[in-house]
């Protein structure tokens, strides 16, 4: 069983009140992550000198069906054609995905190390095949002296001392290893003329391989914080496997050759309807607040669902901006619309009740339309419904006849 197979499977087998929590670590480890299954923990031990120059082969993956897989892989191997035995592929994409817990939570604190592992090419491609995900191959064509550079720095970072990184989704990660390897070893060849905006932000990227993930989906739009509007570059773009599969065959003139192609249906990269099923999910939970108020009987109990949903945000929103220091997290400008404690409402006297959802909508509608003109960067406008339909008729202020709200 792959290790992602595993992690599936531990997700899936968590009770319901640990499993979210656990979910949602993995949706921050994910957002924008190249994630790929691991290989064996194999220690590094320099191939001997045959004195014969390795051919430097690249490897990407096309995406699977399973969550860890939604935006592939890559893999630099070098080969040895008169001594195939000395074959080795580089993994930069190896952590501990048997710990779910243990992992989401190193990476909440930053703190999320990753390492190069080692495989046989053989069966590093067969591995791809039992998962039903192409696998493209491109041979460098490069000088002696530059495969030779590519594979020393391989052995380098391979070996004990070397091959633990703090991992990021977006920044460093098992394909932006490989880029920034290339681009050194090849003189800046991809670098150069790279830094035009790529076209897409980082959220936009997300969601594109979250399509089939409403969780993920979701998690973009209230977990994802200023950096997901930032548009990468070109080079900075080449943390995704296909466009550094792209820019490798634009300035080097090698064509991808396919090793093997998928069986299955390709995974959609449309996002699904699921923010309209947040917003009819959100009306559900407000919807006993407005028949309250509207037949001035509204009680405590017609406020708890929307207002224990709100608090539930804010709980999980701030508790991450406290305890991650990763900037997508902690520069969240949904902070703004979510807090942790309104449900201190269901305490409050009518004149401190309407007081408090008046400033409440007030910063939400403001910081919505800051989003709108541009002052802010985050789509706000997609999350901000919810609150204030649920606050607006406790800030209006009408005393309901009959209530015997507090």
């Amino acid at each position: 069983m792959s290790a992602s197979q595993c992690l599936l499977r531990s997700l899936l087998a968590l009770p319901t009140n640990s499993g979210f929590m656990h979910r949602l670590l993995l949706i921050l480890l994910l957002l924008g992550a190249a994630a790929a299954p691991a290989f064996a923990n194999t220690p590094a031990i320099r191939a001997p000198g045959s004195g014969e120059t390795p051919k430097i082969d690249l490897y990407t993956m096309g995406v699977g069906t399973m969550v860890v897989e939604k935006f592939g892989h890559a893999a630099l191997c070098t080969r040895y054609p008169s001594n195939p035995r000395l074959d080795r592929c580089y993994n930069y994409g190896t952590t501990n995905f048997m710990d779910p817990a243990g992992l989401g939570w190193s990476f909440v604190r930053g703190r999320a190390r990753f390492w190069v592992s080692i495989a046989n090419p053989d069966q590093m491609i067969d591995l791809y095949i039992r998962r039903d995900r192409t696998v493209w191959v491109q041979e460098l064509p490069i000088s002696g002296s530059q495969a030779r550079a590519i594979a020393d720095k391989l052995e380098f970072d391979s070996l004990e001392e070397n091959r633990f990184y703090i991992y990021h989704h977006y920044f460093d990660n098992c394909t932006t290893r490989i880029r920034d390897l290339l681009d050194t070893a090849l003189g800046g060849i991809l670098k150069q003329d790279s830094g035009a905006p790529f076209g897409a932000t980082y959220r936009e990227l997300s969601r594109r391989g979250f399509a089939e993930s409403p969780g993920l989906l979701i998690a973009s739009d209230y977990v994802l914080g200023r950096i997901g509007d930032d548009e990468p570059t070109l080079y900075e773009a080449m943390f995704l496997p296909a466009v550094l599969r792209d820019v490798v065959e634009d300035r080097l003139g090698i064509a991808p050759a396919v090793v093997y192609e998928r069986k299955g249906a390709e995974p959609s990269r449309e996002p699904s309807h699921v923010r309209l099923y947040m917003l009819f999910f959100g009306v559900i939970l407000v919807a006993p607040i407005w028949v309250g108020w509207m037949r001035r009987t509204l009680r405590p109990f017609a406020m708890l669902p929307a207002l224990s949903y709100l608090t539930l945000l804010g709980v999980i929103l701030w508790g991450l901006a406290v305890l991650c220091p990763l900037p997508m997290a902690r520069y969240n400008e949904a902070l703004l619309l979510f807090v942790p404690f309104d449900l201190v409402l269901l305490r409050m006297s009518l004149k401190n009740r309407q007081r408090y959802c008046q400033i409440r909508v007030s910063l939400v509608l403001l910081a919505t339309v800051a989003s709108l003109i541009g002052l802010l960067s985050q789509p706000l406008w997609v999350i901000a419904p919810v609150p204030v339909l649920a606050l607006l008729p406790l800030a209006l202020g009408s005393r309901p006849e009959h209530s015997s709200a507090s």
